[in-house]
């Protein structure tokens, strides 16, 4: 018999001190752009706003949101946290390529009018493109030919993603059309920003360049929105159920079919379990839904839709065990999730695929790895975290450390850095 006694409340949870952050003024003018909706987008708004605190004009080029459920879009400009924000006439919708190709060439037409405007009202220092598409970064090419440096941040490899999601090969036309966009969109920025190490050894790779010339700037959590606790670990969180949450987004290289055959699987021993998807709707989700039905667990499954990321912190603190299925291979090896580590923050044990990035990351005694791909041994994982709190707690310990290093804080100062000696380069050379 397993003892699932509950243990205390979490003590006082610690924050760092504005005092802790390093204070550096750049008197300078950025213009960014990306493909997606802000401030919804994670990385690009930590940037923004990390710069804009440091006294950086900041101006965001983005989508513009469809209305809500309240009927309302958000304003064609606005700001939010010091970051002036201008969406454009045009917004994301999942569909075939033919779909994803308008988009990409539209935004990058659209985005280069708009920086083009901005950049002759007030000249920017600098331009930060993000993908994906990689080819954005040529929306900044006036302001690069007059004066500003052309910084190309990369949060996805296109090509493996591409190549992942179609089950195409190397010598497919397509994946090689995308190969090339990628070369001559790297060669075309001044210099190249991504998310992890090994990202940046696979773009070193690419065009035959040294990996430690490409800055990384990892997605880390915020301890002042993600605050790990103090004190004792709070394990078992209930006795009487037993919720696995994911958030995040839902496509095919996510492998939501993985959890939900390994919650099946892991039902028969524990009849309390329940699966929380936080996550907007779409159609691969509702695919999701349907195998739920077909196995027979419908009613394990529950959608909690989506919550802005100031709220994620508090669907975290009703989960068990939080969970992260993604595939292996081209894309699934250099894919690191943020949702991680904000789990570890928390207390929130871990189970995990074991990829490449993630593994290079996480230590072995921190999370509960599987193999990609496999339901059975994603099954046995949850059982076991289900009948040894004591391992629980063990691996619960060891993910504190990890949750420290991996911070914002520290990341903050690292991009800090890259704009001073971006904006010193730039005083040099004039």
């Amino acid at each position: 018999m397993v003892d699932r006694k509950l243990a205390p409340p979490q003590a006082q949870q610690h924050t760092p001190k504005d005092s802790e952050l390093t204070e550096v003024r750049l008197p300078c003018r950025v213009g960014m752009l990306v493909h997606g909706f802000y401030p919804k987008d994670v990385r690009v708004r930590r940037t923004a706003e990390a710069l804009a605190a440091a006294g950086v004009d900041v101006h965001v080029i983005c989508l513009r949101e469809p209305a809500g459920i309240d009927g309302v879009r958000p304003p064609k400009q606005e700001q939010i946290g010091g970051v002036n924000i201008h969406r454009v006439g045009l917004s994301r919708q999942r569909g075939g390529t033919l779909r994803y190709l308008f988009e990409y060439t539209a935004i990058t037409a659209i985005g280069m009018v708009k920086l083009i405007q901005l950049h002759l009202t007030d000249r920017f220092d600098v331009v930060h493109v993000h993908n994906m598409p990689d080819m954005l970064v040529f929306a900044g090419l006036i302001p690069k030919w007059t004066g500003a440096t052309l910084v190309l941040d990369i949060h996805d490899p296109m090509s493996e993603l591409f190549q992942t999601n179609h089950e195409i090969t190397a010598s497919h036309l397509v994946f090689r059309a995308i190969r090339f966009q990628e070369w001559a969109s790297y060669k075309c920025a001044h210099h190249l920003v991504t998310v992890s190490q090994p990202m940046a050894e696979n773009i070193a790779k690419k065009i035959h360049r040294d990996s430690s010339g490409i800055t990384v700037i990892q997605n880390c959590p915020d301890h002042t929105k993600f605050p790990i606790p103090d004190g004792m670990i709070r394990w078992p969180r209930h006795k009487d159920t037993f919720i696995v949450l994911y958030a995040g987004t839902i496509t095919e290289c996510y492998r939501l079919d993985i959890a939900v055959r390994a919650i099946a699987i892991a039902s028969k021993e524990i009849p309390l379990i329940r699966f929380h998807i936080l996550a907007e709707d779409n159609r691969l989700l509702r695919q999701i839904f349907s195998l739920a039905k077909e196995l027979g667990i419908s009613e394990h499954v529950e959608h909690l839709g989506f919550v802005k990321h100031e709220a994620v912190k508090d669907v975290i603190a009703r989960a068990d065990v939080g969970i992260s299925t993604h595939q292996g291979g081209p894309f699934g090896d250099l894919y690191f999730s943020n949702k991680i580590v904000e789990f570890l923050t928390q207390d929130l044990p871990v189970v995990v695929s074991k990829t490449k990035t993630v593994a290079t990351y996480l230590p072995e005694d921190s999370v509960f790895f599987f193999q990609p791909g496999d339901s059975d041994h994603c099954a046995r994982q949850l059982v076991k975290v289900w009948n040894e709190p004591g391992l629980v707690v063990q691996k619960l310990k060891k993910a504190r450390e990890v949750a420290l290093r991996l911070n914002w804080d520290s990341e903050r100062e690292n991009l800090i850095k890259f704009y001073k000696k971006l904006l010193d380069g730039a005083a040099a050379g004039s």
